[in-house]
């Protein structure tokens, strides 16, 4: 796997941006948009202490709550960010009104601007990294289980633990362990997950179980909030996020995901599902190429392979360091999909 970032530091990091982050409950027809020095245009509203400057994820948003498109705002805005306040201003005073969490970061620093990371709905279920680290951090280690990575951006929370404590070995050498991967996101672009991770130690790899097998997961989606101060809707949700982590430990959930593992190394695909599957999973031309590569084999060439061998140089291209972590998960998944799904030929990450 990547190198994460240090827990010490990440722990750090997310208490002190707790202290900067505010949500304000507004009405659409209450924002404005106005145009600023940065790249994005800024936030204005009532009772805001400040602007806030959009960013690409919350101006999606925003024209979402809109229902217009994207497409040409991003093709005004390195021209003329008055012509795209001006037709964001324009829908957002012929909208029907509706309230909002607008989700911030205030700075202290005149050098750095105040964000607008999110405009959600009133409705969005707050369940916030801090809450998530805590509770998951404070489990993990009390189970026993290694963290391996944890990548924290101030939005998203991204931890991968393992158990030594439970491992088989698919073939001679080959070792692998039970662990669980824990994500979650802030801004509305994915839900509090909790899944079954498997983790080969002769090259670090790992592979995350799909979304289907033996996950939990939180929508962030709850009952309408009318003070941000007083929302406490994690409460029960930590709890079953707790019992889940559990499951690493489970001896029947982990004999039922080792068996797969060993049943997909007599299973085989050959190279022409190979470049379907990829194309159908949103590969690239140039890491199937890297994916080939690993197999021992160049693109063009006709060959089969089990499907044990396909998912680790899949999960293994995402150690590079080139790759972003987001691009990172998609191959832990796109690994786990292979060995896991009855068909991924069908299935998508």
């Amino acid at each position: 796997m990547k190198k994460g970032h240090d827990i010490r530091q990440v722990v750090q990091q997310i208490n002190n941006d707790v202290k900067s982050k505010k949500d304000y409950i507004v009405t659409l027809n209450a924002l404005e948009v106005t145009t600023s020095n940065n790249t994005y245009p800024n936030l204005e509203f009532t009772d805001a202490p400040d602007q806030y400057s959009l960013t690409d994820h919350s101006m999606n948003q925003l024209c979402g709550k809109l229902e217009i498109g994207t497409q040409y705002l991003r093709k005004c805005l390195p021209i003329s960010q008055e012509l795209v306040a001006h037709n964001l201003n324009f829908w957002i005073k012929n909208t029907k009104s509706k309230e909002l969490m607008v989700r911030t970061i205030e700075r202290k620093s005149d050098e750095l601007p105040n964000i607008a990371r999110a405009v959600c709905s009133n409705r969005y279920k707050r369940i916030d990294n801090d809450v998530v680290v805590t509770h998951s951090l404070n489990k993990l280690m009390d189970l026993g289980l290694d963290i391996k990575y944890i990548n924290y951006d101030r939005d998203t929370l991204n931890v991968t633990a393992v158990n030594p404590k439970v491992e088989g070995e698919v073939s001679e050498g080959d070792v692998v362990q039970s662990g669980v991967t824990i994500t979650n996101s802030e801004i509305g672009s994915g839900s509090l997950m909790i899944q079954p991770f498997i983790y080969r130690l002769v090259c670090t790899n790992g592979m995350v179980a799909p979304r289907y097998l033996n996950r939990f997961y939180s929508k962030h989606v709850g009952k309408i909030i009318i003070d941000p101060s007083q929302d406490d809707q994690y409460i029960t949700i930590i709890e079953k996020m707790q019992k889940q982590i559990d499951l690493v430990n489970d001896n029947e959930v982990w004999k039922e995901s080792f068996q797969k593992l060993k049943d997909s190394t007599k299973q085989t695909i050959n190279s022409h599902q190979i470049v379907e599957l990829a194309k159908k999973q949103g590969v690239t031309e140039s890491e199937r190429a890297q994916i080939f590569e690993r197999l021992n084999h160049y693109v063009g060439d006709t060959f089969t392979t089990t499907k044990y061998d396909l998912a680790n140089a899949i999960t293994n291209l995402g150690n590079d360091e080139d790759k972003s972590n987001q691009r990172s998960r998609f191959f832990q998944e796109l690994g786990g999909l292979i060995v896991f799904a009855h068909n991924p030929m069908v299935a998508r990450v």
